[in-house]
């Protein structure tokens, strides 16, 4: 299966688990503590992972037989890219009176990337 194959399912994963967790949502899911701060967080981190991989594998399609470093800088340029628009989005929540600021969104953007970046080791080498 083609690299860019490979991270374009990622991201698709990516997506999906942010479409369950806003049917979660949606649906008020919640049972128990955890349940509900997971619900609360997840489409971050779903979102971080998603835009990282989709971003990735579209570049990748077009760039077939990039190097190994090329790749990396790409993707290490996707991850930042995720997480600095992710960031900026929850920062103009703080000046909008109907959406609402949560810095716990902030964290779990990070671990999306922390989580991006494990997949994209595990992957690469496949």
């Amino acid at each position: 299966m083609k690299l860019s194959t490979r991270f374009g399912l990622v991201g698709l994963g990516g997506l999906a688990l942010l479409s369950a967790v806003q049917w979660a949502r949606q649906h008020h899911l919640q049972h128990g503590a955890v349940l509900t701060y997971l619900i609360g967080v997840g489409p971050n981190f779903a979102a971080a992972i998603a835009i990282t991989f989709v971003a990735l594998a579209a570049w990748l399609d077009m760039r077939p037989v990039a190097d190994v470093a090329a790749v990396g800088r790409r993707f290490r340029m996707s991850a930042a890219l995720s997480a600095l628009g992710l960031i900026c989005w929850e920062c103009v929540q703080m000046t909008s009176r109907a959406l609402v600021f949560d810095w716990q969104d902030m964290l779990a953007t990070l671990a999306g990337i922390a989580v991006s970046s494990a997949l994209f080791a595990a992957l690469r080498r496949a």
